[in-house]
């Protein structure tokens, strides 16, 4: 095993930590992105849930309106 003194492992270490600092700051916005975009996600799923119970209403009323158009109001 080679001889390795207690300064050259720290010194290692320092540009260890060095080098993820600067991975840290390159990752900062794309894991800004990423939190963004799950925010988005969870809005259209929130849209998406009101959205449904209204189109089916929709659904009801055209084809209430349908039926209305098409045996009743002759």
């Amino acid at each position: 095993m080679s001889d390795v003194s207690h300064e050259q492992i720290y010194n290692r270490l320092l540009a260890v930590e060095l080098k993820v600092d600067e991975i840290d700051k390159n990752t900062k916005g794309l894991v800004e992105a990423i939190n963004a975009a799950n925010g988005a996600v969870k809005v259209l799923n929130w849209i998406a849930s009101i959205a449904q119970p209204v189109l089916w209403i929709g659904g009801l009323i055209v084809a209430a309106g349908a039926v209305w158009q098409t045996w009743i109001k002759k």
